[in-house]
């Protein structure tokens, strides 16, 4: 996928090469935010906001992954530990294979996740039951998502996977999410013992 998205098969950072990562970045962010409006519906339809009792959800899952994070407890991503269809990058033109990349990992939980994050604010989506929260919880996702591949430098894009799997790059990502899920945790049960945000 990154490589559909490389300077190197622009020719550099061009224009092509910019027009790439918006498309890509547009299409992570479009699916994005069509999970967080589907996960409020959802929960809406369950009859969310359940006031406290979904925060203590919701800070539950993310101290229960900040576990995973800081700790190294093995608790299992709810994903389907696939990367996206490689055929996209030879069957369809750039532009159309970074709109399709992007809106393949917008979604996050059909691909390969490495942290328990989004599903945290998956949940904060599901328990507000408001389709405009879940895109406003889901879409920052998309967002990065979409624009991590300006990651990828002159070299190739194999060098940035080869980055991306360095022990201690993986080590400052795992406390970075590890320390957002705690600060989330607190964060949202917070409330809940002064008074509930929901209603």
């Amino acid at each position: 996928m990154v490589e559909t998205i490389s300077p190197m098969v622009h020719g550099g950072r061009n224009a092509s090469y910019y027009r790439a990562v918006a498309l890509h970045t547009l299409g992570a962010s479009l699916s994005a935010a069509a999970l967080g409006t589907a996960l409020g519906v959802f929960g809406s339809t369950l009859g969310a906001p359940w006031g406290d009792g979904g925060l203590w959800v919701v800070a539950g899952i993310a101290a229960l992954y900040a576990l995973r994070e800081l700790a190294g407890v093995n608790i299992p991503l709810l994903d389907l530990d696939r990367q996206v269809p490689m055929w996209w990058r030879s069957f369809f033109s750039n532009d159309i294979a970074a709109l399709l990349y992007g809106l393949g990992l917008g979604v996050g939980f059909v691909t390969y996740l490495s942290f328990g994050t989004l599903i945290a604010v998956a949940a904060t989506a599901l328990v507000s039951g408001s389709p405009g929260i879940g895109v406003l919880c889901l879409l920052p996702f998309g967002i990065a998502r979409g624009l991590s591949v300006l990651a990828v430098g002159k070299g190739e894009p194999s060098d940035l996977l080869e980055r991306l799997e360095d022990p201690a790059i993986r080590a400052r990502a795992k406390l970075v999410n590890g320390l957002a899920l705690v600060t989330a945790a607190v964060a949202v049960a917070a409330p809940t013992l002064v008074d509930s945000p929901f209603p």
